[in-house]
């Protein structure tokens, strides 16, 4: 009896082991390894139901319970069909990510699983996650060489986006890092190293110093570091140094600058540019040392006006079509005019600048230019005076010895010769009703004006002879209100300025009251 218990229960104990086995070791498995074998012979297509249908098939073998490494296997690629599925429906970027993040909580970042998180991230446009996940998973990810340019694609996003913000700094930054990761490098834009001075440049026309001098100063750093010509930068100091610089020094740093400039290769389009810039500034330079001199020291000398020219040479050698350089001597020379054949040549400078493509427009010069053609020369000034003399002589309004004043006045100009392109003839004249007296004083008003003004242009507003000729015009004004009382008021007071204005033409004439000078005594 006692041997045939065991010999009963060997055989079920064996057989309950037999069975175990087969259950747990062959049933069980087969519940998820079944459907997980057939979604990896599904894994590698394109076709969106086969994709669908893997991940069904994962779906069934996560269910299934299996554990440990099976369950990580089976997750990994649930999260990678998912992935594939995205490229047809985005949402599933977003699942994918997510069992991934289930995934590596539970057995950490391998090689696979960090790579195809870089993936997904990239994917679903997270170029801030991506960039920072290959930053701290590179030992892991530089296995794989797409990983490199999944890096280089989002850096180069963000850098984008940076740049259209104007955030320099972060474009900056983003860019080296994909110069660091050698992928995609011909898509930095070569305006990129320009990146700080445009910074600079805007800081200096907002008034921002400082903060222009930084730039500059992180343009030419970096410069240096990739071995290019740092004079852009350089430039850019020297502007933010200007107003505090000594002039004379600001001359030599533009002139260093200017032979680093020279030195660039002749294909670089930066030179020409910069030439024609650091040029003004040489030119604007030279008026800084002027302006710098002790009070009265005195008008620039020729040796300055010479090294005025050779500056303002240098501008035209290095834009021919500007008239930068013709604007500024010109000017100065018309400032420190001393006469006017001196005059005539600084006109003649401005007038070649409004020549040029990119020519003088300034309203105030051309006004300037305009008002001096329209007033000419003392000679024009003469002219003018004889004209309106002989037109006072033919006026029928004019008493007999108005006329008789003005034939003496006129004898007085007779050594200047022959006044020109004058009319020998007397132009008729008819009587003026009184209504017409203002326009008539008006217009006198203006030639006596374009008549004196080469004579006075140089005095001092508070000088007698500018004072008296105001005064006249104003007692011309009154006289025409009074017109209506009656017209000798109105010839008296044109007697009086034309004979002042004969005055002023002629200083060194003496009216005395006996008839050669002051003609007012024959009256």
């Amino acid at each position: 009896m006692n041997t045939m218990v065991p010999a009963v229960l060997l055989p079920v104990l064996f057989l309950w082991t037999v069975a175990s086995a087969w259950y747990f070791l062959v049933l069980l498995p087969n519940r998820w390894r079944v459907p997980y074998e057939q979604s990896l012979a599904l894994l590698d297509s394109d076709d969106r139901d086969e994709l669908e249908r893997a991940d069904r098939l994962l779906g069934e073998a996560v269910n299934a319970g299996p554990r440990g490494r099976a369950l990580h296997r089976i997750r990994f690629a649930q999260a990678h069909v998912r992935a594939m599925l995205g490229r047809y429906e985005p949402a599933r970027y977003g699942a994918s990510a997510t069992v991934l993040d289930e995934l590596i909580a539970a057995e950490g970042r391998t090689e696979h699983t960090a790579y195809l998180e870089l993936w997904v991230q990239a994917r679903l446009e997270n170029h801030a996650r991506v960039t920072d996940l290959y930053a701290e998973h590179r030992s892991l990810l530089d296995s794989r060489p797409d990983s490199r340019r999944i890096a280089a694609i989002s850096h180069l996003q963000l850098a984008v986006g940076h740049w259209r913000r104007r955030e320099t700094d972060g474009a900056l930054h983003h860019f080296d890092r994909v110069r660091e990761l050698g992928e995609l490098t011909e898509h930095i834009p070569p305006e990129v190293n320009d990146l700080q001075l445009v910074k600079g440049v805007q800081a200096v026309f907002d008034g921002r110093t400082d903060e222009a001098r930084d730039a500059f100063d992180a343009a030419r750093k970096r410069s240096e570091e990739q071995r290019l010509p740092t004079v852009e930068a350089e430039a850019g100091i020297l502007v933010c140094d200007w107003e505090r610089e000594e002039p004379r020094r600001l001359g030599e740093r533009l002139g260093h600058l200017a032979d680093q400039a020279e030195r660039l290769p002749s294909d670089d389009d930066r030179r020409n540019d910069l030439r024609t810039g650091i040029a003004v500034l040489r030119l604007l330079a030279l008026l800084r040392e002027w302006l710098d001199r002790p009070a009265l020291s005195g008008a620039p000398s020729p040796d300055d006006f010479r090294e005025l020219e050779r500056r303002a040479g240098a501008l035209r050698e290095a834009d021919p079509e500007s008239g930068d350089a013709d604007l500024v001597e010109g000017l100065v020379r018309y400032y420190f005019a001393l006469n006017q054949p001196e005059r005539e040549k600084a006109l003649a400078v401005l007038q070649q600048g409004t020549e040029r493509a990119k020519g003088v427009t300034l309203p105030e010069v051309v006004d300037l230019m305009e008002r001096e053609r329209e007033f000419g020369g003392e000679g024009d000034a003469i002219s003018r005076y004889l004209t309106l003399i002989g037109e006072f002589l033919d006026d029928p309004d004019r008493s007999e010895a108005d006329r008789l004043h003005f034939q003496r006045i006129k004898a007085k100009f007779a050594r200047f010769g022959d006044p020109g392109e004058l009319p020998d003839s007397a132009v008729p004249h008819q009587r003026a009703p009184l209504e017409d007296q203002r326009r008539r004083s008006q217009a006198l008003r203006r030639r006596v004006e374009l008549i004196v003004y080469p004579r006075i242009r140089d005095l001092r507003d508070d000088d007698p002879a500018k004072r008296a000729l105001r005064e006249l015009l104003d007692e011309l004004d009154r006289a025409t209100e009074a017109a209506a009382e009656g017209a000798g008021v109105l010839h008296e007071a044109e007697l009086r300025l034309i004979t002042s204005t004969a005055q002023t033409l002629l200083p060194e004439e003496t009216y005395d009251s006996e008839g050669t000078g002051d003609l007012r005594g024959d009256r």
